[in-house]
């Protein structure tokens, strides 16, 4: 384990899971506003300041965000990261299960 990922536990531990299953919830509308003023830039479907690689780099930011907030809710809950990959494995090749279907379809 790199000494950044320690650290990320320690300030787990710290904090413990109130606090940061509070501030996941936060990161997470973060990410979320950050993702729609992206696709606002994109598409310039309103007003904004914001350049398209200003709203990129603030949903990169984001993410960073989310990611650590993820990674220290997991340590608290104890959820291993090989059960997470098993998961996210059967999530993605049922989707694209479905694609295949849906393209054979056409």
């Amino acid at each position: 384990m790199k000494d950044l990922d320690k650290l990320n536990l320690t300030i787990a531990d710290y904090y413990g899971y109130e606090a940061q299953s509070n501030q996941l919830i936060e990161e997470c509308a973060e990410l979320i506003q950050a993702i729609n003023k992206h696709k606002r830039v994109l598409h310039n479907r309103q007003s904004v300041n914001t350049t398209l690689k200003e709203a990129i780099n603030n949903v990169s930011e984001e993410i960073a965000d989310v990611e650590i907030m993820l990674a220290q809710i997991k340590h608290l809950l104890g959820i291993n990261e090989q059960y997470i990959d098993t998961i996210k494995e059967m999530k993605i090749n049922r989707t694209a299960q479905r694609i295949e279907e849906k393209e054979l379809a056409r």
